[in-house]
């Protein structure tokens, strides 16, 4: 079939027509925000119109009723004067208008308490354009939020004082802190390096005034002339020295039978593991090393009948594999 030239004109221009008014339909579709202002308006004209369907039949009522429900329909989101678009939700407000049988006073009184709220909400004070310069502060690096990098002492710190909340919780069960852990933590970390090093410096300033006072070193110390340096300080009532050298007469003793290796340089606790397979000897030592420990670095008083026992232990220890 050929179609003239008028009549192909006029079937392009009804097909252009036809696309554009589907476009338009189809836009009105996706862009169906509401201004805030006519939201507004259309909940006013929505009471106004209730109002007047006082005295019209049930025919009319459900025909206005049901031209306002259409028209909530066609609302799923308004645009704030900001810009931003909110999603709305009217489906409230279309079930009440779909009734079966319509409640006018209901309806109005829902109407009026939307229209109330917006005495309530707050004036907007900024708009979309006065939050940007605030965006582009923020976006400095020293407001940047960099993330905490692990520290090895707060990690210390936090598990003694998880494990001493532990203790504390099954000593009194009834006791609850509340409290940041990490400083009394650190204090007691304070504590506890000041006690270790009080008992060093002790220590040194107490090897000082041996020395000053002319007594021989222990590489230069026998058993016997420990134990007869630990006598004669005991004589003077200063046993925690004694002790010392007691304790000296015992090691130097056992290297000497060739029992165990004197090192200054090894702990107590090594001492005792080199003569654990020998437990005639470990035994007895382990208790003179437990009483020297007390008294030196413990700082137990020891008064003369302590002391006469700690010596009768060493005395019974050099009788060991004689």
């Amino acid at each position: 079939m050929k179609l003239s030239l008028p009549r192909l004109a006029l079937l392009l221009t009804l097909t252009a027509l036809l696309f554009g008014a589907v476009g338009s339909a189809w836009a009105a579709r996706r862009d169906d925000s509401l201004p805030v202002e006519e939201y507004w308006a259309l909940l006013k004209s929505s009471r106004q119109a209730v109002a007047d369907l006082d005295g019209k039949t049930a025919e009319e009522i459900r025909a206005a009723l049901d031209d306002l429900a259409a028209q909530w329909d066609a609302v799923a989101s308004v645009q704030l004067e900001s810009g931003e678009t909110l999603p709305l939700d009217n489906s409230h407000i279309t079930s009440v208008l779909r009734a079966e049988n319509p409640d006018l006073d209901a309806l109005t009184a829902l109407l009026d308490s939307i229209l109330a709220s917006r005495a309530t909400d707050p004036e907007p004070r900024f708009t979309k354009d006065d939050i940007q310069p605030l965006k582009e502060i923020l976006a400095r690096p020293e407001f940047q939020w960099k993330e905490e990098q692990p520290n090895p002492l707060n990690d210390w710190l936090q598990r003694m004082w998880e494990r001493f909340a532990a203790w504390l919780d099954k000593l009194i069960p009834d006791v609850t802190i509340a409290i940041d852990p990490t400083p009394i933590a650190a204090i007691l970390l304070v504590l506890i390096l000041l006690y270790a090093f009080r008992g060093l410096f002790v220590d040194l300033i107490a090897d000082a005034r041996l020395n000053a006072n002319g007594e021989d070193s222990d590489e230069l110390l026998t058993a016997d002339s420990a134990f007869q340096r630990a006598q004669s300080l005991s004589r003077g009532g200063d046993y925690r020295a004694a002790v010392r050298y007691l304790y000296l007469s015992s090691l130097l003793m056992l290297d000497e039978r060739g029992l165990l290796r004197y090192d200054r340089s090894r702990t107590n606790r090594e001492v005792l593991r080199s003569v654990s397979d020998q437990p005639e000897l470990s035994q007895p030592l382990s208790e003179v090393v437990d009483v020297f420990d007390n008294v030196w670095y413990g700082y137990h008083e020891l008064d003369e009948e302590r002391f006469k026992h700690y010596s009768d232990r060493v005395e019974e220890l050099k009788d060991k594999k004689q």
